[in-house]
C-alpha cells in the first residue's frame, strides 16, 4: 500500500499501515514511527536514530495539536484550505461607526443589536474578567474594535465582541432588568420585585479606586453624587464598530469575518454561521444535537463547546437537502454549509429575502432542493443515526471497524453514510443488516484504500473527492441492499 500523506502542510508525515500510527519520512533515513499516547500524556512518542531539524519537529508539534483537538472535540480534525476564496473588493461595503456605551445600552434595550442566543448560552467570561473590563472603561483604556453585520433594517448581529458586550450589558443594564423589559407582556408575578435598570453585577477585586467602587453597581454610581463621575465616564466611553453593509454578498461577508476574526478566542466557522444565519436553521441544529439518537450514534463523544456537533449535523443536512453531485468545482465547504442554513431558514416556501438573493445570483437552483420540510429533515436524520449505530455500533461514522481501536468521528463519513442510509427503504436496509458481516469485510478494504482515505481527509471537500466517496459507499450499499 502506498504511503498516504493526510495533511498537505505536513509533507514528511504519513499514515502508518494500521491507520492508527504515523510514519515520519525523511530523505535517506529509515522511517520513524510516531505513536500518540491518548492517555493523560497526550504526546507523540518516537525513537529516531538521527537528529530532527526544527522544521520536522514543528510538523510533529502541529500533528500533536491536531490529534489533541480531535480527542477533545470528538471529531477528527479536517484540514482547511489555507487560501480563502478570492473576491472582488468592490463587493464589500464596510463602514466604521463611533458608538458610546449609552448608544449600546439603547440598542440592547431596543433589541436592535443581536447577541445570538446560541452564543449567550456559552458566554464564558467569569466575574473577574467582567469586572476587569468595566475597570478598563473607568481607566479610559482603549477597547478593541467590535465587528457586526447589519441587515436592511439596520439591526446588527455581533460576530466579534460578544463577551465584551455581554459584560457591559450585565453591568450597565442588568440581566434581570433586560429580561423583564424584553418579556412579551412586560408583566411579572405580583409577588416578585420589578428589577430596575442598572442593577447589574457589583464590582469586585478592582485595582483602581477599590475603596470607593468595591461592591458598587451601575445604579449606585448614577445616584451617588460622589460617584457620578464614574457613571459618566462609563456611559461616555466611545467604541469603534466595524459594520458590514447588508448589500455585501453572503459568501463575501463570511469570508471577511474569517479574515478579521483574529482577536481573543477565534470563532469557529460554525460559530460565525450561527451568528450570520440565526433562525430556524440554528434552532433545528440545536434540537437535533440534543436528540438521544445523535448522542447514542456518536457515543456522546462530540463536544458542543465550539459547535462541533452543530457543524457535523449541518453537513448531513446540507448534502441531504441537495444532491452531493451538485457540489461544484467552485464550491468550498463554507459556502455549501452557509447556503444550507439559508435554505433551511427559507423552508417550507423558499421565499425569504436571503434565499431569493441566492437564486438571483445563480448560487442556488430552486429545483435542486430535494426536501422542503424540516419535519422530514428531522425524521431522516434520526433514522440515519439509528441505522448507523445499528450497523457499526460504537464505530459508526469513524475510520475504524469493530475489533479495532476506535477512532474519532470523521466528518465525511458521518455525512456520507448518514445521507445514504437515510435514503434506503426498510427492505433495502434490512438486507444490509442481514449481510452485515460481508459488508463489513468489504468496507474494511475500502478504508485501506489510499484514494478513499484522501477523499475523506485531506481532499475531502474537493468536488472529485465528494463524488468519489459517495460513489464508493453507494456501490458498497448496492451490493448488499
Amino acid at each position: 500500500m502506498t504511503a498516504i500523506n493526510p495533511y498537505s502542510d505536513l509533507p514528511n508525515i504519513y499514515l502508518g499501515k494500521d491507520g492508527n500510527t504515523f510514519n515520519l519520512m525523511v530523505d535517506n533515513q529509515p522511517p520513524v514511527v510516531l505513536k500518540w499516547d491518548e492517555g493523560d500524556d497526550n504526546r507523540i512518542h518516537y525513537d529516531a536514530s538521527f537528529s530532527l531539524d526544527a522544521n520536522i519537529k514543528q510538523q510533529i508539534s502541529i500533528l500533536e495539536e491536531r490529534l489533541i483537538s480531535s480527542k477533545l472535540s470528538g471529531v477528527e480534525e479536517e484540514q482547511e484550505d489555507p487560501d480563502l476564496d478570492p473576491f472582488d473588493p468592490s463587493q464589500i461595503t464596510i463602514n466604521t461607526k463611533s458608538v458610546t456605551v449609552t448608544n449600546l445600552m439603547t440598542r440592547l434595550e431596543q433589541q436592535t443589536i443581536k447577541l445570538d442566543p446560541d452564543f449567550q448560552r456559552r458566554e464564558v467570561w467569569d466575574m473577574e474578567r467582567k469586572c476587569q473590563l468595566i475597570e478598563s472603561l473607568l481607566l479610559k483604556i482603549p477597547i478593541p474594535l467590535f465587528y457586526v453585520a447589519a441587515d436592511s433594517s439596520e439591526r446588527w448581529t455581533v460576530v466579534d465582541g460578544l463577551q465584551r458586550i455581554s459584560a457591559i450589558r450585565d453591568f450597565t443594564l442588568g440581566k434581570e432588568y433586560l429580561e423583564y423589559k424584553l418579556s412579551k407582556n412586560g408583566i411579572q408575578d405580583g409577588n416578585k420585585r420589578v428589577p430596575h435598570k442598572g442593577e447589574g453585577f457589583p464590582l469586585k477585586g478592582l485595582s483602581f479606586c477599590a475603596d470607593e467602587l468595591e461592591g458598587k453597581r451601575m445604579i449606585d454610581l448614577e445616584h451617588d453624587e460622589k460617584l457620578i463621575k464614574y457613571y459618566n465616564r462609563i456611559v461616555e466611553t466611545n467604541f469603534t464598530f466595524v459594520i458590514i453593509d447588508p448589500s455585501t454578498p453572503e459568501e463575501v461577508k463570511f469570508n471577511v469575518f474569517k479574515r478579521i476574526n483574529t482577536g481573543g478566542m477565534q470563532l469557529t466557522s460554525q460559530e460565525i454561521r450561527n451568528a450570520l444565519y440565526g433562525g430556524p436553521a440554528t434552532r433545528l441544529l440545536n434540537e437535533l444535537s440534543a436528540t438521544k439518537e445523535f448522542k447514542t450514534a456518536t457515543t456522546c463523544s462530540v463536544k458542543d463547546n465550539r459547535m462541533e456537533d452543530k457543524e457535523l449535523i449541518l453537513r448531513f443536512l446540507a448534502f441531504h437537502l441537495r444532491d452531493p453531485f451538485k457540489y461544484g468545482k467552485t464550491y468550498n465547504i463554507d459556502n455549501w454549509l452557509s447556503e444550507a442554513m439559508i435554505i433551511i431558514n427559507a423552508l417550507p416556501n423558499l421565499d425569504n429575502r436571503d434565499f431569493k438573493k441566492l437564486i438571483a445570483k445563480g448560487k442556488v437552483n430552486k429545483d435542486d432542493i430535494l426536501i422542503t420540510s424540516t419535519d422530514k429533515l428531522k425524521k431522516d436524520f434520526i433514522l440515519a443515526m439509528c441505522r448507523g449505530y445499528n450497523l457499526f455500533g460504537e464505530h459508526a461514522f469513524r475510520k475504524s471497524c469493530p475489533g479495532q481501536r476506535r477512532t474519532p468521528i470523521n466528518k465525511s463519513l458521518f455525512e456520507t453514510w448518514g445521507v445514504l442510509l437515510s435514503q434506503l427503504n426498510e427492505t433495502e436496509y434490512n438486507n444490509l443488516v442481514k449481510s452485515k458481516n460481508d459488508l463489513m469485510k468489504e468496507y474494511e478494504s475500502i478504508l485501506r484504500d489510499d484514494r478513499f482515505i484522501i477523499d475523506i481527509s485531506r481532499d475531502s471537500m474537493k468536488k472529485t473527492s465528494v463524488e468519489n466517496r459517495y460513489t464508493k459507499i453507494r456501490n458498497l450499499i448496492n451490493n448488499y441492499k
